[in-house]
């Protein structure tokens, strides 16, 4: 199913969401806690991940290295715990694991909202939406 066309995002729209997940995530890195310097997509952009807070996360090190080196080489897990997220979802609706916190729903605002394993589980299989 072919859905909405989306407006073409601008060089604003991407600093408003890198300020929006740098304030977020206070500079740490959102998998280990530790200082983070990578704004990453968790939906790639050539997956139809968009320039949005919800779709963004702070990680440690590089493609290679640190956190960003573990999500790049472990993309299993890294669906499964949040830091990635399928090219048929939504990264609003798509739960994360998040350091310290658990489980989460990120906003396009730069907030987040806890919620429980079990519902984190409902949203990845498709029973809640």
């Amino acid at each position: 199913m072919i859905g909405p066309r989306q407006s073409k995002q601008t060089a604003a729209d991407e600093r408003r969401a890198r300020a929006l997940v740098k304030n977020r995530d206070q500079g740490l890195c959102v998998r280990c806690g530790l200082p983070g310097n990578n704004f990453d997509h968790r939906k790639g952009r050539g997956r139809g991940g968009r320039w949005a807070a919800s779709n963004g996360q702070t990680l440690c090190g590089s493609g290679t290295t640190g956190c960003h080196g573990w999500r790049t080489m472990n993309p299993a897990q890294a669906l499964e715990d949040g830091f990635d997220v399928p090219g048929y979802a939504r990264p609003e609706l798509w739960p994360a694991r998040r350091h310290g916190v658990g489980w989460v729903l990120y906003d396009d605002e730069g907030g987040f909202e806890p919620i429980t394993a079990a519902t984190a589980r409902l949203l990845t299989e498709g029973q809640v939406g």
